[in-house]
């Protein structure tokens, strides 16, 4: 991400606002950027269930705004759009909890 580019505010909060391409239902979150120094790009991490829950699997559609406010999540309050772009969110496949092999129990005497 390269939201520092266009970024007019001096110390911002940054809010991401992710639109599902299908359903359009869309998620928002505040999230710091970790970047350390490097001029070229941004840095941000996001974690599903903890920053914000996606509702499905899928493309979005994703806004960065930069704001003033550290608990504003709506983007018509927001200062102004520094980036957008396409992103994924794909599903880890889980293990199951079952075992499906017989256990034989020996004795041996």
């Amino acid at each position: 991400m390269t939201v520092t580019e266009l970024q007019t505010l001096t110390a911002p909060y940054w809010l991401f606002e992710f639109t599902h391409e299908q359903s359009f239902e869309t998620v928002t979150c505040i999230l710091d950027n970790i970047s350390t120094g490097v001029a070229r790009y941004d840095e941000f991490v996001l974690v599903d269930g903890v920053d914000l829950v996606f509702p499905y699997a899928g493309y979005y559609t994703y806004r960065i705004w930069e704001q003033e406010s550290d608990t504003n999540l709506d983007p018509l309050q927001a200062h102004s759009l520094c980036e957008e772009g396409r992103a994924e969110v794909v599903e880890i496949a889980v293990a199951p909890n079952e075992y499906d092999t017989e256990i034989i129990h020996n004795i041996y005497e």
